[in-house]
């Protein structure tokens, strides 16, 4: 967190970036105020919200982070267009400006302060690094981005299989969707966003609220070429707030039809059962079935499956379902079934997951 003093009154608010289900949290001390109130303004729709809370002796604060979370559109960021070369703004991260201002007694405001802060759609554990080195595999023939935050405009060096490729811009302070249209390669590619001295693009959560600047580090991608095809395809939004993607092997599918109750339908004209009901002790039943299709990444390190994990956590999962008659990619909204997943010490393990299918309503009579 950072700190800022206005004669006797002390501030401490976030940091340059933070992450939406994390707490953010202004502390306000050091001074007795009638009330302090907070706005928070989405910078992007100019979207704002205010709250008003009363000092304890000397001292108040507030979390924020709802109002963070209210921002964020899961049908929005989902809308991407794996046709483009040039990077796209994933919409999993947003600015927002933030002003406090303390109230005196005559309910004139006494003091004020604004800050902004870049929020990121997820969360970090503590000790966790953001936007460091990765290993990914990219799945070649089936729709894939990268997801990589940067702190301003920057160059992505591209190198596949050894050879420089023409790099990829990126404009302003956003969390990007890079496209890898235009890249052949036949064993891996390395992506490279170097680090400066002024803005940090990586970040460590140390063990407060503060989200640590790492200048001069550089993010690092590298993909790993799959040309599989064959399988069920998963996209996840993970923690990092970063879309992941997986092709899973398909297991045998579970069809459970349930009742989804009973009535007796208000039909006082037939007693004969010519039309297979009877008034007075006919029944019709509404059904639903429910789909469930298991999916196995088989033999994977552990690091492999501490990445597949944040498939289980993620409240935004879709299974990719071919392409229209436009040749525009189709994905379904998908559940992850939740339970215990075992990590063993084993060298290599299989990571297995449930896909819970959309209901589908069979009859309803």
């Amino acid at each position: 967190m950072r700190t800022h003093n206005i004669e006797d009154t002390t501030i401490e608010y976030p940091d340059v970036i933070g992450f939406c289900f994390n707490p953010v949290v202004i502390n306000i001390y050091g001074h007795e105020w009638a009330w302090v109130e907070v706005t928070v303004t989405d910078v992007l729709t100019g979207t704002l919200h205010n709250e008003k809370r009363a000092m304890f002796k000397t001292a108040c604060f507030f979390d924020i982070s709802f109002y963070m979370q209210s921002a964020f559109d899961a049908t929005e960021f989902g809308k991407i267009d794996y046709s483009q070369t040039t990077a796209q703004d994933s919409q999993l991260g947003r600015l927002f400006s933030v002003e406090v201002d303390m109230y005196s007694s005559d309910s004139e405001i006494g003091q004020s302060f604004q800050f902004d802060t870049f929020i990121i759609w997820g969360a970090m554990k503590v000790g966790e690094r953001y936007n460091g080195d990765r290993v990914l595999t990219w799945f070649k023939n089936l729709p894939f981005t990268v997801g990589m935050y940067t702190a301003g405009s920057g160059e992505v060096s591209v190198t596949a299989d050894g050879q420089v490729m023409p790099s990829i811009a990126l404009s302003e302070r956003r969390v990007y969707n890079l496209m890898l249209n235009g890249i052949d390669a036949v064993n891996e590619v390395v992506l490279n966003l170097p680090g400066t001295s002024t803005g940090a693009s990586v970040f460590d959560h140390t063990f407060d609220f503060t989200f640590q600047e790492m200048l001069n580090m550089a993010a690092n991608v590298k993909l790993v070429v799959d040309e599989c095809t064959d399988g069920i395809y998963l996209r996840w939004v993970n923690r990092h707030g970063f879309y992941c993607y997986w092709l899973f092997k398909r297991g045998d599918a579970q069809l459970v039809v349930s009742n989804d109750g009973e009535f007796i339908r208000n039909n006082m004209q037939d007693y004969s059962y010519k039309n297979g009901y009877h008034g007075g002790s006919g029944r019709k039943q509404r059904k639903t079935e429910e789909n469930t299709l298991p999916v196995c990444a088989p033999l994977v390190d552990s690091d492999t499956y501490d990445f597949l994990f944040q498939l289980a956590l993620s409240p935004v999962v879709d299974m990719y379902a071919g392409k229209d008659s436009n040749g525009t990619d189709r994905w379904m909204a998908v559940n992850i079934s939740v339970g215990t997943y075992s990590k063993t010490r084993a060298v290599l393990q299989d990571f297995v997951a449930e896909i819970i299918l959309p209901e589908t309503r069979v009859q309803s009579l």
